[in-house]
């Protein structure tokens, strides 16, 4: 039974061996992230160099040990084709690259000039030595520790069996080099992969970092605008309520089908209003965003404040001017609160990212439209020029609300720095008149619908 289980142990390990070192195992060398043809540059640089590597193998072969022309052209050949295939096929060119430095060391002989100094010849040829040496650096930056472990016990394994069968080739100094060599090339490799494994990383935790950091600043606008426009929608859906309730006292004997009519009427406008306070409590409890003080019991603005905001900021140092065209008129209240606060936000980046710049803040009235724009100079004293203010440190999240208060409303938003420096918005806001307000009835209302509503 022992020997059974430890013939099994070897045999997976074998079959382990069989599956790193197999030749079309390992990953491709790719592109870099780069445009053009410069994202091929390490390709480019392996091919160059593979070239070279060819002729100093071929030259040295000849002049160095006597080998002949051809055999000499066939290895260098060799060599710097397996350079080549290992940015494919990395073991595939690591195998061609270990056969071609055996069979150079081999076919070397004794007939290069001995060492001054040993008085003997190199086991390895030098060119072939640095050409193995260059494609188990390019294997092993994709290779796991493992697989160059094996890779450096099988080099050491073909140089013992070159030393032995070239004893007179210092034998212990040329299996000691390579061994020394290769190892030191593996190390610098492998410690070059993690290092490149670690950024890689990095990268992708801070990508989702900012992204969630984007997602949660989206949920957040997305609240306060729902905040916003539930007071607007509360508003009307009380006023419809009361009126559902006045109206049939202001009929002396209304038909019973009449009065049920609005009853229904005040009925559905009191469970919506219902429904609008429970969304506003989850989005002001744990599921939301806090409410800063004061903000629930203001009335929300609209371009009839807009004068208001200029001033405060004017009274800031901004300067502002404000352009009018068409005609001016009531608009739905959401439109108007979305205008405001689109305006409000690109002059607060405004203030942020270029302090001195000039301002110009143009409502443009258009049959069915309404189109703000914001428009500022660079400034002499701008912070984070020629980035804008998505990518200054406020983190962007104004343009984010900006965005979603535009397409809320079926609207565009546009925002990028100007061709003459400085920046610009502009928000596209379908705009249909406002309604005519309804005058509440001066009748009577019973306490019961009071509470109701």
């Amino acid at each position: 039974m022992a020997r059974r289980r430890t013939g099994g142990v070897w045999r997976r390990r074998a079959g382990r061996l069989a599956a790193d070192l197999a030749p079309a195992a390992g990953t491709p060398l790719l592109p870099l992230r780069r445009p053009g043809w410069t994202a091929w540059l390490p390709h480019v640089a392996v091919a160059l160099f593979s070239a070279s590597l060819c002729g100093v193998v071929w030259h040295t072969l000849i002049e160095d040990f006597g080998v002949p022309n051809q055999m000499a052209g066939t290895l260098g050949f060799a060599h710097a084709l397996a350079l080549v295939v290992a940015l494919y096929w990395p073991l595939s060119g690591w195998w061609l690259s270990l056969a071609a430095a055996v069979t150079a060391a081999a076919v070397a002989g004794g007939a290069g000039d001995p060492d001054p100094v040993r008085g003997t010849v190199a086991l390895w040829p030098g060119p072939d030595l640095v050409a193995h040496l260059s494609v188990m650096a390019l294997v092993g930056m994709r290779a796991r520790v493992r697989v160059q472990v094996e890779m450096w016990v099988l080099t050491l394994v073909a140089g013992v069996a070159l030393a032995v069968a070239f004893p007179g080739r210092a034998p212990f100094t040329g299996v000691l080099s390579m061994s020394v060599y290769s190892a030191v090339v593996l190390v610098a490799a492998g410690a070059l992969r993690s290092r490149g494994e670690a950024v890689r990383r990095l990268a992708e935790q801070l990508h989702i970092s900012e992204q969630e950091r984007a997602r949660r600043a989206l949920l957040e606008e997305r609240a306060r605008i729902a905040r916003e426009l539930h007071d607007v929608v509360a508003h009307h859906m009380s006023v419809i309520a009361i009126q559902a309730e006045a109206a049939p006292l202001r009929v002396p004997d209304p038909p019973g089908e009449l009065a049920r009519s609005f009853a229904t009427i005040r009925n559905n406008a009191v469970e919506a209003l219902t429904e609008l306070h429970r969304v506003l409590d989850v989005l002001r409890g744990d599921h939301g965003p806090p409410v800063p003080d004061g903000e629930a019991d203001t009335p929300q603005p609209t371009l009839d404040r807009l004068e208001d905001l200029l001033s405060g900021v004017r009274g800031a140092g901004l300067a502002v001017t404000v352009e009018v065209a068409g005609t001016r008129r009531p608009l739905a209240q959401g439109v108007e609160l979305s205008a405001y606060r689109i305006v409000q936000e690109a002059l607060s980046n405004v203030l942020r990212h270029a302090p001195d710049a000039e301002v110009t803040v143009s409502l443009e009235y258009l049959p069915g439209r309404l189109d703000v724009r914001v428009t500022n100079t660079a400034g002499t004293v701008a912070r984070d020029r020629g980035r804008g203010p998505a990518a200054a440190s406020g983190g962007g999240h104004g343009l984010i609300g900006m965005r979603e208060r535009a397409a809320m409303l079926g609207g565009t938003l546009e925002a990028g720095p100007r061709p003459g420096g400085g920046y610009a918005v502009l928000a596209r806001l379908p705009a249909a008149p406002a309604p005519e307000p309804v005058r509440s009835p001066r009748v009577h209302v019973p306490s019961e619908g009071e509470g109701a509503a």
